[in-house]
């Protein structure tokens, strides 16, 4: 009976996560549509090249108090007063340390303003926009404390209702930038976005009460280093990730073109920024559910073996649609200048399928408080990356980039399960165990099906296999919900 409660609540808050995300998907279709078309391929590339020096600016001077904070507020969360108390006090810390770590990215930012639009525009001219945009800092920070406080809460429709008003306005935003301003509107669009975010957080934690009293400044160093410390540990994580992507991107950059950097971008935002989607709605619950079941065994192992279930009944059938309607998303997303990103789509959709395993068992070191081991699963998935797609780039061309994410998703998988399995003693259920079966098997035939026939709609192999997987998925989580 708690294994099928597991899947009824992990059901029912990823339903609502992934409405809020679908929403989210379907409103950035229209602002991805626009920029594709008044910024093309070289505009997508500087888009992403910006937020990846943000994110990377981000990883340095943040100190991951986001990320750690959720873990400490799930633990202290309470009806007792005075645990009530406690949870109030950890708040106003937090909330210090985020305007502390916002106003330490905007210095940073106007530090390197130049260097920046340098390697963004390939012009110092932009330099001035860079400078203002260091506020955007300030915002992210503040924003991203305050919904991470949300989620530790378990404040499922407050945050699924934030996603879908940000989702919004971004994209409104994105529009009238991207057709007034084309190119010159990339930096003010990410800079009022992030000011949508901010006033929208504030909007949604108003009623989330904080200690009245003041705390030194010395107190609030004291009480939050505990946290900036597992934060500068997951920091450092992140930071990394960030540089292997830049790294990947001025390789593309440097040697190629930003069209083929545009490509790239524009691959990433199916596979991460859409079919991600499964993974963030998920991860704004099973996180901090996680973290209450971390001193009892089975209930903690049987977690993990569902999450892991219904993230591959979700992803699943949804690579092989993908699979199948390809060629069109792209020249609806965006335009037919894109159509060779589905050289790297081709095998880098299966590799969406090896991540929905990898990802859950990748949470137990985290949640059971091994920090440095934790690092180690996410610096050597990145380090494949970078290295991979570099090296497969160079000898396979795009599609080298979808088969490096192949790599590095079975790599870290395989290391991820041996930590769990060697470490915290975990095992997958043997139904568990049959869905990863299927989902792997169906997945090669599905690959082999792509090389013979390409991405054409009628697809006798994958159409059937789509709807095998969807009838699979639906039987188990009927039998399971």
């Amino acid at each position: 009976m708690k294994q099928k409660k597991f899947h009824r609540i992990i059901f029912k808050n990823t339903g609502l996560f992934g409405l809020s995300q679908l929403i989210k998907m379907g409103v950035r279709l229209v602002s991805n549509k626009v920029a594709a078309l008044f910024l093309g391929p070289m505009g997508i590339g500087i888009i992403g090249l910006l937020e990846n020096i943000l994110a990377l600016i981000q990883g340095f001077t943040n100190f991951g108090i986001a990320s750690s904070s959720v873990r400490e507020i799930a633990l202290v969360t309470n009806d007792t007063l005075e645990e009530n108390l406690q949870e109030q006090r950890l708040l106003k810390i937090i909330y210090k340390w985020a305007l502390t770590t916002g106003v330490l990215g905007l210095l940073v930012t106007l530090l390197f303003a130049k260097r920046i639009s340098l390697e963004v525009f390939e012009s110092e001219s932009n330099y001035k926009w860079i400078m203002v945009l260091g506020i955007y800092f300030i915002f992210t920070s503040i924003s991203t404390i305050r919904i991470a406080i949300l989620q530790a809460k378990t404040k499922v429709v407050s945050i699924v209702k934030y996603n879908i008003v940000i989702a919004i306005f971004s994209s409104i935003i994105s529009i009238i930038g991207y057709y007034f301003f084309g190119i010159n509107g990339i930096i003010p669009v990410v800079l009022f976005t992030s000011l949508i975010g901010f006033l929208v957080s504030l909007y949604f934690t108003r009623n989330i009460k904080i200690l009245p009293s003041s705390i030194s400044i010395k107190q609030t160093f004291k009480e939050g280093l505990p946290m900036a410390k597992l934060g500068l540990l997951l920091s450092v994580s992140v930071i990394f990730g960030q540089i292997c992507f830049y790294l990947i991107r001025w390789f593309l950059k440097e040697n190629y073109s930003f069209e083929i950097l545009g490509l790239y971008q524009v691959s990433n935002t199916i596979l991460v920024g859409y079919l991600g989607l499964v993974f963030t709605a998920m991860s704004n619950d099973f996180y901090p559910r996680l973290c209450n079941y971390e001193n009892d065994k089975e209930s903690f192992n049987n977690l993990v073996n569902d999450q892991t279930e219904l993230a591959l009944f979700i992803v699943v059938p949804a690579v092989f649609v993908l699979y199948l309607i390809a060629p069109y998303l792209i020249k609806l997303l965006y335009s037919k200048e894109f159509l060779e990103v589905l050289l790297i789509l081709k095998i880098g959709l299966v590799a969406i399928v090896l991540k929905a395993i990898a990802w859950p068992i990748g949470y137990i070191p985290l949640i059971k408080g091994n920090k440095l081991l934790y690092l180690k699963q996410n610096l050597l998935g990145d380090g494949i990356n970078v290295i991979a797609s570099i090296v497969f780039f160079y000898y396979f061309g795009l599609l080298g980039l979808g088969l490096a994410m192949v790599v590095m998703f079975l790599i870290s998988g395989i290391y991820n399960y041996y930590v769990a399995i060697n470490y915290y003693n975990f095992k997958f259920r043997k139904d568990t165990l049959r869905v990863l079966f299927f989902s792997i098997i169906s997945s090669i035939i599905a690959l082999f099906s792509i090389f013979i026939f390409d991405f054409i709609l009628f697809n006798p192999i994958l159409i059937i296999l789509t709807l095998v997987s969807g009838i699979y998925s639906l039987r188990h989580l009927k039998n399971k919900i």
